[in-house]
């Protein structure tokens, strides 16, 4: 009987593994199958895009699509102010905006309207809307701090919060820029603090290696969440010379180089949007200031970083490069044939540095291809962040309707956007207060606009 017992008992333990072989194996298949329509879809949802961008590159003239790799400033804070034009008498916008202090009114509703206004002359031209930047980082080196919430700077928050209590003060922050029209921060700061950038960061860094990487992640995905693009600061690092006074020279030992790569490494895996050049020399790895060095761009960022997104450069009419050999004629050429996508120019006109950059498209195929990537690039981002509506496109229409780039669907009032621009301004002073305000002196409470 205990015999008929056991080889019954090996019988169903048999018959039982047998079955759940069976099953695991149906599952697996399953799963498999599963992996492989959701990679098939990928594919096919990443061609679609692939055709959207080529569509709309083929229809834009090339001064459209030469300007969409520039970066600039411009003229007031209330309402958009043309100070350029194609020869057909349209307006000239580039891909991108940076607001300075001085067009930043004291109010919300002031501001939204001034980006609106920006986006209406795009329209009213048929044209592609650019991104309009700011730099919040934090601080002093925040455009709306005497508007908006309070915002620590960069080492008061590593001191302050919790990687994760950041993320709430990060994207409060986003929160705002988003409801005031601002699509993308140049922020945050990913390098480390050490003695020698240390008087020139100035409170901009996190502090050591693993609270750059820490800090940054949550940051990049506090402000990318909440429907604002961010752009890591500044490859491969910084000296205490101020490089809009002079050209930063960085003794870097390869450990060293290691360090600085590998944080930057750490930081790129949370996918940042893009990432903005230094005007730094690296002696021992290249002579050439990083914003116009193939070394950094293409051997190290696009190679062994493998990193995929924007790359800026910084501004090309600081004194690091005018006052050093780098005139911005050279420095525009330079840039793009190391692989920089958005070329920086602290001017509020761009016409002439494009007609040059046009000579040279024409004239040399190797920078055609590197700039129409730049283009491509530039609107893949556009596509994301809602400022090309697919639906809106046709590339069969005539020149004068060939395109809405609009999106009005999503566009809420003035006041309705002000009044999201105020609670989460609300939102960021309570944090403060609850996180700094108790260790603050009474120049950080100046400096965010806190009593």
């Amino acid at each position: 009987m205990k015999s008929f017992i056991k080889v019954t008992a090996i019988a169903v333990t048999i018959f039982s593994l047998l079955s759940c072989s069976s099953r695991n194996k149906a599952q697996n298949e399953k799963e498999l199958k599963a992996h492989k329509s959701a990679a098939e879809n990928y594919s096919l949802l990443k061609q679609e895009q692939d055709r959207n961008i080529r569509d709309i590159m083929g229809i834009l003239s090339l001064d459209e699509k030469l300007a969409q790799i520039f970066l600039i400033n411009l003229e007031n804070d209330d309402k958009f102010l043309p100070v350029e034009w194609y020869d057909d008498k349209r307006t000239l916008i580039p891909g991108f905006y940076i607001f300075f202090g001085y067009n930043i009114a004291d109010n919300p509703e002031q501001i939204i309207r001034f980006t609106d206004s920006v986006l209406k002359e795009a329209k009213e031209n048929y044209l592609v809307p650019p991104f309009m930047s700011i730099d919040a980082e934090g601080g002093w080196v925040n455009r709306l701090r005497k508007v908006g919430g309070p915002l620590p700077e960069c080492a008061r928050v590593s001191e302050c919060m919790k990687p994760t209590q950041s993320y709430e003060l990060y994207s409060a922050s986003a929160k705002q820029l988003k409801s005031l029209g601002f699509n993308i921060n140049l922020a945050p700061v990913s390098e480390i603090d050490s003695e020698s950038n240390h008087e020139f960061l100035d409170g901009r860094s996190f502090g050591n290696f693993d609270q750059v990487v820490d800090y940054s992640t949550y940051c990049i995905n506090a402000y990318q969440n909440n429907g604002v693009m961010t752009v890591v600061k500044h490859f491969p690092g910084n000296t205490n010379v101020d490089p809009h006074l002079g050209l930063p020279k960085i003794d870097m030992t390869e450990k060293d180089f290691e360090t600085t790569v590998s944080c930057f490494s750490k930081v790129l895996e949370s996918k940042p949007d893009a990432i903005l050049m230094s005007h730094v020399i690296v002696e021992s790895k290249d002579r050439t200031p990083a914003c116009l060095s193939k070394y950094w761009i293409n051997d190290v960022l696009r190679g062994q970083l493998k990193y995929d997104g924007l790359i800026f450069s910084d501004d090309i009419f600081m004194a690091a490069l005018i006052e050093n050999g780098y005139k911005p004629e050279l420095a525009s050429k330079m840039a793009i044939e190391a692989g920089i996508n958005c070329i920086m120019i602290s001017e509020k006109k761009f016409g002439h540095w494009m007609k040059l950059i046009k000579k040279s498209y024409l004239e040399d195929e190797n920078i055609r291809n590197k700039i129409d990537d730049s283009i491509y690039r530039v609107l893949k981002l556009k596509l994301k962040y809602g400022l090309i509506i697919r639906e809106n496109f046709s590339p069969e229409r005539k020149y004068a309707d060939r395109l809405d780039f609009s999106n009005e669907k999503d566009s809420a009032s003035v006041e309705t956007r002000a009044e999201m621009f105020n609670q989460n301004k609300n939102y960021a002073t309570d944090l403060y207060k609850k996180y700094f305000y108790e260790t603050a002196d009474d120049l950080e409470k100046r400096c965010v606009n806190v009593k």
